[in-house]
């Protein structure tokens, strides 16, 4: 009786424990398998092979279609594939997809990133889906002479488990042709708090999507109009073209360890709806630099702060990398857009191919007249202590 009684309190301390074992959540960074380089139950595929011995399986994720797993060096007639990362990835041909389960947080915001890079079509793109969301990146443009890009995109979990997916939509006369993923993460977004003396929410881009520390490229935004469900939380990417979320291990960056380069010139604007009151006066201030990725000059962006708007370039400096910016503007209604592009498009000096920009970083709205009582309250404070030494 004794033995029968303590084997049921075991079994009741499994069943409680139960839940967490088989639910642990999906922690920040690569999902499992997330850089393909877990090899399958039959070993990755040989080139040597006369015949394949049928699909080739890979761990931790579910197929559709013709999904081939690709390796660094391998050729499709005299092109060598691009492998963003390590030594394999996975080739979509059309239609293909792939697939992963992941346990995450019922409405938590979570961004993925993700590498990609296309091979044969020039108008190839990538379907990213956590259903019901779906976000279609264009792979037409090259950012960087390497051949391959990281992106990031963003999701609302409306549930405890989501498919992670992603499938090629093309169909193109070469069934093999289709892009290349590889190095998938993954990360659970947090708003930071809205400083009291600044209207604009996580102006520092401290905040932003995973980025890999041995990848030099940063992060690509691709086009995202809602604000609340964004891989950089506050801020919309309104334009056709891409943001780079860039790094200060790999680039010059004015403040804190986080920046945006505007890479896409008139083709990419970043904004924010900020809250304010009408009828009053405000600044925008911010930190425009370079990002010292070899950028060719000149530099400049078009600053945007409701009905007002002011072209900035960047003065090089030989003792700063950045320069402090301001435009005074009356806001209209209880919300003002800010908003920012690069005037011109730029390339790197080195390689006149890899797009690059302008640098902006710790954006600022506050309200005009809290700059003036602090100055003046200030001289009061100096001409008070200079009385007391006297």
């Amino acid at each position: 009786m004794a033995r029968s009684s303590t084997r049921m309190k075991w079994v009741s301390i499994f069943m409680l424990l139960l839940p967490h074992l088989a639910f642990t959540l999906t922690e920040d960074g690569l999902v499992p398998n997330g850089d393909f380089e877990q090899p399958p139950s039959n070993g990755f595929p040989n080139d040597a092979m006369v015949e394949p011995a049928g699909p080739t399986e890979i761990p931790n994720w579910k197929t559709n279609g013709n999904v081939e797993l690709v390796e660094s060096g391998q050729k499709q007639g005299a092109l060598i594939l691009v492998i963003p990362q390590g030594r394999h990835a996975v080739r979509l041909g059309n239609e293909a997809e792939i697939g992963q389960d992941l346990t995450v947080e019922k409405g938590s915001i979570y961004s993925v990133t993700f590498s990609a890079a296309r091979t044969c079509a020039q108008l190839e793109s990538l379907n990213v889906s956590v259903p019901p969301a779906s976000q279609t990146i264009d792979l037409q443009t090259l950012y960087n002479v390497q051949g391959w890009d990281p992106y990031a995109v963003a999701f609302n979990a409306e549930t405890d488990t989501i498919r992670l997916a992603f499938k090629n939509p093309g169909m193109e006369d070469d069934p093999t042709c289709g892009p290349i993923i590889d190095n998938i993460a993954l990360k659970k977004m947090f708003t930071p708090d809205k400083p009291k003396d600044n209207a604009v929410l996580n102006g520092d881009f401290e905040e932003g999507p995973f980025m890999f520390k041995n990848t030099s490229l940063g992060v690509l935004l691709p086009t995202n109009l809602d604000e609340e469900t964004s891989s950089l939380p506050g801020w919309t990417v309104e334009s056709n073209r891409a943001m780079r979320y860039i790094d200060s291990d790999h680039y010059s960056v004015p403040q804190g360890k986080r920046a945006v380069e505007l890479v896409s010139g008139k083709e990419g604007i970043i904004s924010q709806m900020v809250e304010t009151t009408p009828n009053k006066q405000y600044s925008l201030t911010f930190l425009l630099g370079h990002a010292d990725d070899k950028c060719k000059q000149p530099l400049a962006v078009m600053a945007f702060a409701g009905d007002q708007a002011q072209n900035v370039h960047y003065t090089p400096n030989s003792n700063s990398t950045f320069q402090s910016e301001n435009l005074n503007f009356t806001a209209k209604a209880d919300r003002t857009r800010i908003a920012f592009y690069s005037v011109y498009y730029n390339t790197r000096s080195d390689d006149m191919t890899s797009l690059c920009g302008p640098v902006i970083d710790d954006v600022r709205v506050w309200f005009s007249g809290s700059t003036r009582i602090g100055v003046h309250r200030f001289g009061i404070a100096i001409l008070a202590l200079a009385w007391v030494l006297l």
